[in-house]
């Protein structure tokens, strides 16, 4: 499944845990805009991402124990928000292709398709 790279559009999902505190919300608005966002809501996975917010913000916090981070980096993947997560979910991000964009690399030859013919354009041939 190719997710957008722009991420969610939508209004933001009521948090379904109990008073979520400041980092909490911060974290909650901030993965609702992400790409995976779009299967999550497909999937309703809005407690599983409630949870790993939850961890996350617990973890963060001074002495937190290496089971806390285990326990976020397990939930991390499950929902796609690492690579090894994004492959195991079969997920990729569409590429943005913004030419206009002063930063975008230029192709030498955009229109060399075959294998044969990019070795003769990389050769100068």
């Amino acid at each position: 499944m190719t997710l957008p790279a722009d991420g969610r559009d939508g209004p933001l999902p009521a948090f379904p845990l109990a008073t979520p505190s400041d980092r909490e919300y911060d974290l909650w608005e901030r993965l609702w805009e992400t790409p995976q966002a779009v299967m999550w809501e497909q999937l309703r996975q809005e407690f599983e991402v409630a949870s790993y917010v939850r961890l996350l913000a617990r973890a963060e916090k001074p002495g937190s124990s290496a089971i806390i981070w285990g326990q976020v980096k397990q939930l991390a993947e499950s929902l796609g928000l690492s690579v090894s997560g994004m492959q195991r979910n079969r997920w990729t991000i569409d590429v943005v292709n913004d030419s206009s964009a002063p930063d975008a690399p230029q192709s030498a030859d955009a229109s060399v398709t075959s294998l044969k013919d990019r070795l003769r354009a990389a050769q100068g041939g």
